[in-house]
């Protein structure tokens, strides 16, 4: 008959046996595993790196194990001289075990390694990677010294692709439509004139040309520009009585009204004569200016100035005169 109290004692020793050896097996993780390959595309013998940092200085001794998806395959092929390790302080390595998916290097080191190792599978012989698009784990185990008490291990992905299709990436698409804005501001600034809008000519006297300016300006992204018509509610006018229209100049003494483009900016060109001489405002819509390319609302570079020109003669009508300008922008 067996002694119970034999067979208690012995579980006992061998559960604290157990106890204390798998205290003594120290475990971290390596979190900052990369995995290379040359070439990520499907069914392609390739060079893969595998870089990572250890958690624990590696020793001399210390022996690597590198596992990894089997639908790599070549791996069976393998031989030392396929594989390179490198990093401070390493001076040799010996691998072997090869196996699908499997094999070890022992490292021979001048001292600790704590900084970046990179270990480059392929020589000779390399693997080929998977035939289907995916993500292919491979990872790395180190035992420090090859004394199995202290052991570090991690892992990383391969990202196979499908020709120019890389794994996990997720594509942002959006689109940006044409916009367009039109101002109206005091000249040479950005400050916009208070609506109603206005320029006045002032009080007109036989011996002077009155002039006002105001600058239109034109934003858009298009790339092909916009165009800038120019219309009015009817001509300068006093109840029923019209101004007198000029094309070409104003001159004192005489009656006549115009306006042009006097300074059509970095970005427009003026349409027909509005940018030579004055011109009647005309009441239907007029092409006036034009672009060719993105312009800045912003930009008093980019802005259009326009003059607007008034002078009477001895028998224009007494009384106060105006119209309304009404400008339009589409884009090209």
């Amino acid at each position: 008959m067996i002694n119970k109290f034999v067979l208690k004692t012995s579980f006992v020793f061998l559960s604290a046996f157990a106890l204390l050896s798998f205290s003594q097996l120290s475990a971290a993780g390596i979190t900052n595993i990369t995995i290379n390959p040359v070439s990520s595309n499907q069914s392609t013998s390739t060079n893969i790196a595998v870089t990572f940092t250890p958690n624990t200085a590696i020793t001399n001794s210390t022996v690597l194990s590198f596992s990894y998806d089997p639908l790599f395959s070549g791996g069976a092929a393998l031989v030392n001289a396929d594989i390179a390790i490198s990093g401070t302080n390493i001076t040799g390595k010996t691998c072997s075990g090869f196996v699908a998916g499997y094999f070890t290097c022992a490292l021979t080191t001048s001292g600790s390694v704590t900084t970046l190792v990179t270990t480059t599978i392929g020589g000779a012989n390399q693997l080929t990677t998977p035939a289907s698009a995916g993500n292919y784990s491979f990872s790395v185990t180190a035992d420090i010294g090859n004394l199995g008490t202290t052991v570090d291990s991690g892992s990383g992905l391969a990202y196979i692709s499908s020709g120019s299709i890389k794994g996990n990436e997720v594509q942002i698409t959006a689109y940006v439509p044409p916009n367009l804005s039109l101002e109206i501001y005091q000249t040479g600034t950005n400050t916009k004139l208070v609506d109603p809008n206005n320029c006045g000519l002032g009080v007109l006297t036989l011996s002077t040309i009155k002039t006002c300016t105001y600058d239109v300006s034109v934003g858009t992204n298009n790339a092909t520009g916009a165009s800038v018509t120019i219309a009015s509610d009817g001509k300068l006018r006093n109840g029923a009585t019209n101004f007198t229209d000029t094309t070409g100049t104003v001159t004192a003494g005489s009656e006549a009204y115009g306006f042009y483009l006097s300074t059509p900016g970095s970005r427009f060109t003026a349409a027909g004569s509005y940018g030579t001489s004055y011109q009647a405002v005309p009441q239907s819509a007029n092409s006036f200016a034009t672009s060719s390319t993105t312009s800045d609302l912003l930009s008093t570079a980019q802005h259009m100035t326009i003059t607007h020109a008034a002078s009477i003669s001895s028998i224009t009508s007494v009384g106060n005169y105006a119209h309304k300008l009404i400008y339009r922008a589409y884009t090209n």
